[in-house]
Formats: structure tokens, C-alpha cells, sequence
């Protein structure tokens, strides 16, 4: 079985796990192994890579022939799964079998050593001409012989989010190829305002070249991306949080009725409150800009207006805001508070606490 080529890293316990750029090395120059299990939170990247593998093995027009595409029910089948990577491919140079989210090797997957020697003898005697990849969102890496058994005989790759930084590179490159400049400032905005996620980064993208395409535009201000793209509701929590510190309830409470006119839910709202006040309960420890940035893993100009909201409370002060925002939460889960009325209650006792 071909092996993959590329730096790899253990995570100390036996096992090689890679990261995205490293997979996307051994892709580029065209090793495909036999056996991937690509894992974590950027659901983006990893359906990159499952896409990139398939262009590399399965010839043009014979997806439905060479390609097989499922979940768990095929996973719980060793039987059919045996079947299926012993069929050689129609034209393509090996048979594809994509399984998502299967849960096998997750913490609630039947840890049963019957169940797991017949996963393993699958993933040493894979043929040749099949290609086995489970792309989970999560593993338990508890499932120490099963995982072991990916390392020896596939590739193991580990996929979470990518930083700031990386992004901003990510989306100025993307633009760069249409010609078309982005500020700054309107970089770290975008990447801030979609939580680091490629694929709701990717969206609008899509509706930047848009707006470009029609209107001419060669350079993205921050003032087009207010235009055009999602809004920035970490901006409104910010705006809500100073209200708060200034014990100006009446503008946190227009914020909140701004962002409900927007259709964003209550939910999300409140849960965003809590987030912003947990980092700054960070920043305040930190105290640091730096520090800030590479912990919280923000962009630099977030980094900085946490520390300097921060200042402007005491450790107290935040501490009984985050637990209040918990205690909002609860009231509306018990049914005790509706939505919006558990919000504007946190964000009236918020006002007064400081």
C-alpha cells in the first residue's frame, strides 16, 4: 500500500496523526494511500480533502460506477463494507468508499474486541484498487486498537478550524486571484464575524465577487462588507457590553432589539453574550495583547478591543455577568422565562450589577 509523504506528528500515544497541510502535500503530489480517517471540526477542509482524493482516483463520468458514498449503515455491514473494497473498479484507477460520521470510532461505538479485530482485518487487507475513507467529526481516541490500526495501514488526519491568521491569508488569497484587493481591516471583520468557519467564509466570498463583478469593484473596504455580507454581530455584542459597563440599559436593550429585528435568534444571541464575557474574563487575566490573540485564537484588532473593554469592568464584575448569563439560560430551558424576556431581564440586572 502506498504511503503517504509528508511530516507527521504522534500525539504520544503510538499514534501519526497529520494535520491538513500535511495531507494536502501528500494529495498534491498524487500518493493516495488506501485507507484515510480524516477527524475534527472543519467540515470544510475535510470535504476538500475527500474531494481532492476522488478527483485523483475516480476518472471523469464514472463517479456512480467507482464511487460509493454512506454512513453507518454500510460501517456496521463488515460483511457488505469486505464486499464492496474487493470489487474492482469499472475504469477508475481505484474503487472510492466515502463513509460519513459513522460514529466507529467514537466514544458511543460497541467497544467490542469481536467487533473491533474485523474492523482491523478490513484495514490491513485493503486491495490495491480501493480506496477506504471515514471522514467523523469526532473520535474517541480511547479506541486505542482501532485508531492504531488507521495509523498502520492509512493516513490519520486531524482537521479543526484554522486560525486567524491562516483565514485572512486564505480569503485575500481567494480574492487576489480575481484581481480584487481587501483591506485590513475588512479581512479580520469577515473572518471575525463568520467564527472561523470556511464554509460560511466561503459564502460570502462568493457574494463579494458578486457585488464585484457587478459593480466593478476592485477593493473591499470594511464599508462593502457591512453592505453585503453577514452581520457582524460580535460588533453588536461589543456595542451591548460597552451599554452595559456605561449602565446604559436603554442602549444595550436597542442593540438587542436591533439584532432581533436582524432574525437573529434570542438563543444565539444570549449565547454569544456569554462567550464574549468569558474572553473577557481572559483578557483580564492575560492583560496582554498578544496573549489575547494567540490564546483566544482572535484576530489582533479583537484581541485588542478585549483588553481594553476588559479595563473597564472588575474581575467581579464579569464574573456575575457570565454566571447571570447562565441563569438566563436555565429560566428559559425550565420554562420559567420566555426568549426575549429572559434577555432583557440579564441585560437590565447586568446594567445595574455594574
Amino acid at each position: 500500500m502506498a504511503k503517504e509523504a509528508g511530516k507527521v506528528k504522534s500525539d504520544g500515544k503510538g499514534l501519526i496523526i497529520k494535520s491538513y497541510p500535511e495531507l494536502a502535500a501528500g494529495l498534491k503530489q498524487g500518493t493516495v494511500a488506501g485507507l484515510y480517517l480524516l477527524f475534527g471540526d472543519e467540515e470544510y477542509l475535510i470535504d476538500r480533502a475527500v474531494r481532492a482524493i476522488e478527483r485523483s482516483v475516480i476518472a471523469p463520468g464514472c463517479e456512480d460506477a467507482d464511487a460509493y458514498k454512506g454512513d453507518s449503515s454500510l460501517a456496521g455491514n463488515t460483511e457488505a463494507l469486505t464486499e464492496m473494497l474487493r470489487t474492482p473498479p469499472f475504469l477508475s484507477s481505484k474503487r472510492l468508499v466515502v463513509l460519513k460520521n459513522t460514529g466507529l470510532f467514537g466514544a458511543k461505538s460497541p467497544d467490542s474486541p469481536e467487533i473491533a479485530a474485523k474492523y482491523i482485518s478490513i484495514f490491513g487487507d485493503i486491495p490495491e484498487f480501493s480506496c477506504l475513507i471515514f471522514a467523523e467529526e469526532k473520535i474517541d481516541k480511547r479506541k486505542k486498537a482501532l485508531l492504531e490500526a488507521v495509523s498502520a495501514n492509512g493516513v490519520l488526519a486531524q482537521i479543526d478550524k484554522q486560525s486567524s491568521d491562516a483565514l485572512c491569508k486564505w480569503l485575500a488569497a481567494q480574492l487576489g486571484k480575481r484581481q480584487i484587493r481587501i483591506t485590513t481591516e475588512a479581512l479580520a471583520s469577515l473572518v471575525d464575524r463568520t467564527d472561523c468557519s470556511m464554509r460560511t467564509l466561503d459564502s460570502e466570498v462568493q457574494k463579494i465577487l458578486l457585488y464585484c463583478a457587478s459593480t466593478k469593484t476592485t477593493e473591499i473596504t470594511i464599508g462593502e462588507i457591512n453592505e453585503i455580507c453577514m452581520p457582524d454581530i460580535r460588533g453588536s455584542i461589543f456595542q451591548m457590553t460597552d451599554a452595559i459597563g456605561a449602565r446604559n440599559t436603554g442602549r444595550a436593550l436597542t442593540v438587542l432589539d436591533t439584532l432581533i429585528s436582524l432574525k437573529e435568534p434570542v438563543l444565539k444571541i444570549r449565547f454569544m453574550l456569554a462567550r464574549h464575557f468569558r474572553q473577557l474574563i481572559c483578557a483580564k487575566e492575560l492583560g496582554r495583547q498578544d496573549l489575547i490573540a494567540s490564546t483566544l485564537k482572535v484576530v489582533p484588532f479583537v484581541a485588542r478591543n478585549l483588553m481594553t473593554q476588559a479595563r473597564a469592568f472588575r474581575m467581579e464584575e464579569l464574573t456575575a455577568i457570565y454566571e447571570a448569563c447562565a441563569v438566563s439560560d436555565f429560566s428559559v430551558k425550565t420554562g420559567r422565562m420566555d426568549d426575549r424576556l429572559s434577555m432583557e431581564t440579564l441585560l437590565v440586572s447586568a446594567g445595574k450589577d455594574t
